[in-house]
């Protein structure tokens, strides 16, 4: 069995946690570890590795016909979701910055039709994500906090849906919210900290970007209390 980073293993569970997905495409698969892992936990899925690069899915081929998974597995090269099939019902997108990930989906907004679910896993920008997927149609139903190689990341799970969601629930995440954890504590301790340097660099004339900042750090730190 290949063993995932602790990140890449989230994103996993996210996908097998139920019975929505049983197409997936994983957009900018790199060396498609995480698809070897979904067809050794389940070969009755249908998994397309997809990369917009030629190196990575050279990587990626050879990872997979080390497994014997050449006959499961589709490797396509492509950018983003241009490609995607009508049959797929679930999205992956890992290790990307915000602005690729929302750019991907909205770029081909009407091929999100048949999508049951997304797993994203962004390397920023968290609220944003968060708010401009709900806009696309989709409700948050899962997410979680994880530290790896000193950098935080928030995956979630998208499943179609519309809902209305407050600032503060975009903010530290409805699924965190309600259930604070260790990790929720650490992040949003961490984040507070990070807010409060950038505060003390901010010239006291630029008074309507402190008062930003200052409402964020008040918000974390009732939430760190609470």
């Amino acid at each position: 069995m290949i063993k995932l980073s602790e990140r890449l293993q989230k994103v996993s569970d996210f996908v097998l946690d139920d019975k929505i997905s049983r197409s997936i495409i994983d957009v900018g698969c790199d060396h498609a570890l995480l698809d070897i892992y979904l067809l050794q936990n389940d070969e009755t899925l249908v998994v397309t590795a997809s990369d917009i690069n030629e190196g990575p899915l050279q990587k990626a081929l050879e990872n997979i016909k080390k497994y014997s998974l050449q006959d499961k597995i589709k490797v396509q090269q492509a950018n983003g979701i241009e490609r995607l099939s009508t049959d797929t019902d679930t999205i992956v997108i890992s290790g990307m910055g915000m602005d690729t990930i929302v750019q991907i989906l909205n770029d081909n907004k009407e091929k999100l039709s048949n999508i049951k679910k997304l797993v994203i896993s962004s390397n920023n920008k968290f609220y944003q994500v968060r708010e401009k997927i709900t806009k696309l149609g989709f409700i948050i139903e899962s997410e979680a906090i994880v530290l790896e190689d000193g950098k935080y990341y928030i995956i979630m799970k998208f499943i179609k849906g519309n809902k209305n969601y407050s600032y503060k629930e975009l903010y530290f995440g409805p699924c965190l919210l309600e259930n604070k954890n260790r990790m929720f504590y650490k992040y949003y301790t961490y984040l507070k900290v990070e807010k409060e340097n950038i505060l003390s660099m901010i010239p006291s004339s630029l008074s309507n970007k402190r008062h930003v900042i200052n409402e964020e750090i008040k918000m974390l730190t009732l939430e760190i209390k609470s």
